[in-house]
């Protein structure tokens, strides 16, 4: 784990913590990309979250990993996300996977329509100078998404992409009637990325 997992914690925690707090005694909540914590593997950001949660909670995870039980469920990010009936639908540090905006806005319409609310952090590619501007990029012609929100940043930043259906910015957003509450937006120290923490919502 680098430091920039630990940045991302100190950022996260209180906030992700206190969205849980406010929810009501038995909300159920989906963990998307989050192994359960009896597997001990991955949990940093979640334990660091939930040491500040005093809220009685229904936990449900989603994860690759997992077989299907009571508490798990096998989740591919890359494939259609069937995910409803929860208060809270949780996404941190996994959307930096999918490869196509257009499959993930679609994703992200569906859990919109069947939760109450859905959150999820966006992070940039890292950052290189082209042009004498500060652009982010993906390295490694790397096929993931490129989040851009450059009314969310505190400077003038260009985007450069490996391929026609990976930025993604707020006006793909607003194209399927998608719209974000920014709740946290920072540049990490070490890699100088951007992390939006984010509720997403249709606006119709």
């Amino acid at each position: 784990m680098g430091m920039t997992d630990f940045e991302v914690a100190e950022n996260y925690c209180s906030v992700v913590s206190g969205l849980l707090n406010e929810l009501h005694i038995g909300a159920k909540v989906a963990w998307l990309g989050q192994k359960h914590p009896s597997i001990n593997e991955g949990k940093f950001l979640y334990t660091s979250i939930m040491s500040g949660v005093h809220t009685h909670l229904e936990h449900h995870y989603y994860d690759l990993n997992h077989e299907d039980s009571d508490e798990s469920t096998k989740w591919d990010v890359h494939g259609e996300w069937d995910i409803s009936g929860y208060d809270l639908v949780l996404g941190l540090r996994v959307l930096y996977l999918c490869d196509s905006r257009k499959k993930l806005l679609r994703n992200l319409v569906k859990l919109c329509k069947s939760n109450d609310k859905v959150v999820f952090d966006f992070m940039t590619g890292n950052p290189v100078l082209v042009n004498g501007k500060e652009t982010f990029v993906k390295k490694n012609n790397s096929p993931t998404i490129l989040p851009f929100f450059p009314e969310l940043y505190d400077a003038q930043f260009s985007v450069q992409s490996n391929h026609d259906d990976q930025v993604v910015a707020i006006h793909h957003l607003k194209e399927v009637s998608l719209q974000i509450n920014n709740i946290l937006t920072f540049r990490d120290g070490v890699k100088n990325r951007y992390y939006t923490l984010c509720e997403v919502f249709c606006d119709s």
